[in-house]
């Protein structure tokens, strides 16, 4: 029985409606699709709906491959809280599945790399509370037990190279991402949650030349990063890349492609909802072209 089935099951025994239990956490809608197993929902959501029945999440995870599911389960939606940025919930789920999977014995724990991710984003949540050293620490352990698995090891030095980017140390950063930039670049086109890593590390690298005023390569990895973009029709990092490129050609004092990447950057921004919170970079941005000519 899955997860979702014995969740249904679960609910059936409480005698409660599909409206009881959802009320108030998510739409009857998205219980008739879980309970059939056609969508899947966040853990933040799953932890509110055992709540709500009086059982915890580890409850619904009890046949024989439960640890894998388990697993499987956990590491998509810390992934989620990475990438779209939820800390509080990464800290929240790094809790459950501490008490649910590493302090349970048995449990394989080398499954998917389980234990070396749970590390890394062990120290995405350290930086995230400002704790530069216990993260950088816990990354630098990381990098000397490399396991030669390509996608897990640039997580890894996306993580890092994110750390000294925000503790302002681009030297450190630049020397990492040169150091792999062969492995950066030609990573194969993926469709998982590694194309947002890939991306990231694009981005890191081009923001880390740009600041050492190696402007032609950075705009050479920035067109790179927009091919990434396409490959996987997606938005993630386009008004970022844009707005780089865009100050990139400002560096070079070229005004033309400036206002062309100002333009599709602003656009970019429209569709992410982020026009307002970064209306004063792009106001910025556009004075200099101005000034430019």
């Amino acid at each position: 029985m899955r997860y979702y089935e014995r969740f249904k099951e679960f609910r059936q025994q409480k005698g409660l409606t599909h409206k009881e239990v959802s009320e108030g956490i998510c739409g009857m809608t998205t219980i008739y699709r879980f309970e059939r197993g056609d969508t899947a929902i966040t853990a933040e959501v799953l932890y509110k709906l055992c709540q709500r029945l009086s059982i915890s999440m580890q409850t619904l995870f009890i046949d024989e491959e439960s640890e894998y599911v388990l697993i499987d389960y956990y590491l998509d939606k810390l992934r989620d809280y990475v990438y779209f940025k939820h800390p509080e919930m990464l800290k929240q789920t790094l809790q459950d599945a501490k008490k649910t999977i590493n302090e349970k014995p048995g449990f394989d724990l080398k499954y998917r790399n389980y234990d070396r991710l749970y590390r890394t984003y062990t120290a995405i949540d350290l930086r995230n509370d400002d704790k530069y050293v216990q993260a950088e620490k816990i990354l630098l352990e990381l990098m000397e037990e490399a396991k030669n698995i390509k996608s897990l090891e640039l997580e890894i030095i996306n993580t890092l190279g994110d750390l000294y980017l925000i503790m302002d140390r681009y030297d450190e950063a630049l020397t990492l991402f040169h150091k792999h930039r062969n492995r950066i670049l030609d990573f194969p086109r993926v469709d998982g949650f590694e194309r947002f890593m890939i991306k990231q590390l694009h981005y890191g690298y081009a923001i880390c030349l740009y600041n050492s005023a190696s402007y032609v390569q950075a705009l050479e990895v920035c067109y790179k990063l927009l091919i990434r973009i396409q490959e996987n029709n997606s938005m993630f990092y386009l008004g970022k890349t844009h707005h780089l490129m865009t100050l990139i050609y400002i560096a070079l004092r070229d005004p033309k492609p400036a206002r062309e990447h100002l333009t599709k950057c602003e656009a970019a921004f429209l569709l992410e909802d982020l026009d307002d919170k970064l209306a004063y970079h792009i106001q910025i941005a556009r004075e200099e072209i101005e000034a430019l000519g």
